[in-house]
């Protein structure tokens, strides 16, 4: 059991990964790119700051995505090794017991 859990803990989603990382590279290259075709144009003073930083943000937020596929598809996976165990656990058969009560050690009627 502890293995699954490990497992369900470490799955990953290969279309996730790659939006983390494209979302972290592409929002960085195009960042830098936008940067520096603007500093080549203009001075810093009037530099138009809105396009590298957007460029950054939409590839965080790329990035973010992808964390947060990753991240559901991991309590996915918990989540159902929860609800299998809890069906496995409800099969298991029960052992009828006698019944106990204090009542009757306290009472007369042994």
């Amino acid at each position: 059991m502890e293995d699954q859990i490990n497992a369900a803990e470490k799955s990953t989603s290969i279309s996730a990964e790659i939006c983390q990382w494209s979302g972290a590279v592409f929002g960085i290259l195009f960042g830098v790119g936008f940067f520096l075709v603007e500093v080549q144009k203009n001075d810093l003073k009037s530099l138009p700051w809105w396009k590298p930083i957007s460029a950054f943000v939409a590839g965080a937020a790329v990035s973010a995505h992808g964390s947060n596929v990753v991240n559901n598809k991991r309590t996915a996976e918990l989540t159902a090794l929860l609800v299998r165990s809890t069906n496995s656990a409800s099969e298991l058969p029960i052992t009828k017991s006698s019944e106990y009560s204090d009542l009757l050690e306290d009472s007369d009627n042994q």
